[in-house]
């Protein structure tokens, strides 16, 4: 209700002013660093962990109505680290899962530069901390600045930083995992860097898709072990191997809290939440070609996209 949504909303204002005040502090400490050979991926690494740390820190850590609850998966979950960066492939579900990723990156005392609408920049404040931390600004429908950013990305990789991606390209309105992007799986394979997958469960409740109102939140936050892409031929082979293991996480991670097989979430039943309204462009079509087309990212605007 905007009760919640306007104490929450304090929040988010708050460690985001508490971070562009540190970041411009530091950028005035740190910018001679731009001036050495390598120096700027460096002095972005510093701006993104500040902007991870006290943003996500204030957002979610001191947050009484958002509860995130860190679930490592494998032996040796998250990045390895080493000369080459890691692609971290979240998935994505709400307005929220931004400061939910972030509190994961800075739980795994790491940093990752992350990619977002270039419109976002336009916002005071927010595209100020953005451009200082170093993310990766894509502007959809301008392939030329699409393949400038893509090799922005593969500059981060090889000098050894992290990239945070959701490879659906938007937010699932629905819950069920779309069709991945696969634009970041190609970079994989090109550069033979590590995957590295997280399942954020809960977030919808959170701050929904639609709409600004904000709720109270139990997420469950599940860091995967990295997937050797070595040992897996092709962006397309590598899609598949990420999907099932997010699928295998999802399935762990609710057993914390019930029987699976009972449980509603769209990661085991493959179905919308219990309470999605198709829109009146899906409500004639038969449940397996609502999921189908769900699937695609397609009816993410309003049923506008949908053929």
């Amino acid at each position: 209700n905007y009760v919640f949504t306007v104490c929450i909303g304090l929040f988010l204002v708050v460690g985001l002013t508490l971070t562009l005040i540190t970041q411009l502090l530091l950028a005035l400490l740190t910018s001679p660093m731009l001036l050495c050979s390598g120096g700027r991926n460096r002095f972005c690494s510093f701006q993104s962990f500040l902007w991870r740390g006290i943003n996500c820190g204030v957002a979610v850590g001191l947050n009484p109505f958002w509860c995130a609850k860190m679930v490592w998966l494998g032996d040796n979950p998250g990045p390895r680290g080493g000369d080459m960066g890691s692609i971290i492939f979240v998935n994505h579900r709400s307005n929220a899962d931004p400061w939910f990723s972030a509190w994961a990156m800075t739980r795994m005392c790491t940093e990752g530069r992350y990619v977002y609408k270039s419109s976002l920049k336009k916002i005071p404040a927010l595209g100020w901390c953005l451009q200082l931390a170093g993310d990766l600004a894509v502007e959809f429908g301008d392939k030329s600045k699409i393949i400038d950013m893509m090799e922005d990305a593969k500059n981060v990789l090889r000098s050894g930083y992290n990239v945070v991606v959701f490879p659906e390209g938007t937010r699932s309105p629905s819950g069920i995992l779309q069709d991945f992007k696969p634009g970041f799986f190609k970079i994989c394979a090109e550069l033979n860097c590590p995957a590295v997958p997280v399942v954020m469960l809960g977030t919808e409740r959170a701050w929904p898709l639609s709409g600004l109102k904000m709720g109270c939140a139990s997420v469950q936050v599940g860091v995967g072990e990295t997937l050797d892409t070595s040992d897996i031929e092709g962006p397309e082979a590598l899609m598949e191997a990420l999907e099932k293991r997010m699928k295998e996480m999802a399935r762990e991670m609710l057993e914390d809290v019930g029987d699976p097989e009972e449980q509603t979430d769209p990661f085991i039943t493959g179905r919308p939440y219990p309470y999605w309204q198709a829109p009146a462009e899906l409500k004639d079509l038969a449940e397996d070609e609502q999921v189908r087309l769900l699937r695609t990212g397609n009816t993410h605007q309003r049923g506008k996209k949908l053929f």
